[in-house]
């Protein structure tokens, strides 16, 4: 993967990794990963690193399922600052946007949440290639686009992005 740049701003969309269905006594804001879903966020964590993905900062949803996906982000990358915002788990694609928006000044920002916002907003932002096409299948569990944009960031985000590596867990 390319590496950050001045004339760049680099967003990171991650659905979080697989969990479990919500048991009798257990709500969907407290589902956790499974053991599927803890190798998934490692696997696709290390193989962020290793391609030299580098997010500045990194939101979240506080769902117990996103929580443990962004725990594993933080073990491997060890210095990377995150923060959680409850509108990633009951705000729609705007709230996600909305953060893009925000983050606007840092090089890179990294967003893990849920579907179907992740990728909704992966087919808004991206512009058609070869990376995204599987997209079209859907979004997997801990799949993590990686884009590029222009800085500054366009106001009309429609397309603007150029996809420049999809990551997916190795096994699943």
């Amino acid at each position: 993967m390319p590496s950050d740049s001045a004339e760049t701003i680099r967003l990171y969309l991650m659905r979080h990794a697989h969990a479990g269905w919500a048991t009798p006594n257990t709500s969907d804001f407290e589902r956790p990963l499974d053991e599927q879903g803890r190798f998934e966020a490692r696997d696709v964590a290390e193989q962020a690193l290793m391609a030299g993905m580098r997010p500045d900062v990194l939101v979240s949803s506080p769902a117990r399922r996103c929580r443990e996906t962004t725990a594993a982000f933080l073990d491997v990358f060890r210095d990377l600052r995150s923060q959680e915002d409850e509108q990633l788990y009951s705000g729609g694609s705007d709230a996600y946007l909305g953060h893009i928006v925000a983050h606007r000044d840092v090089g890179s920002l990294m967003i893990i949440g849920h579907n179907p916002m992740i990728e909704a907003l992966a087919h808004h932002l991206a512009r058609p290639s070869a990376i995204i096409a599987p997209i079209a299948m859907g979004y997997p569990t801990a799949g993590l686009l990686a884009l590029s944009f222009p800085k500054p960031l366009p106001h009309k985000m429609l397309h603007a992005g150029e996809a420049l590596h999809f990551f997916t867990p190795a096994l699943t």
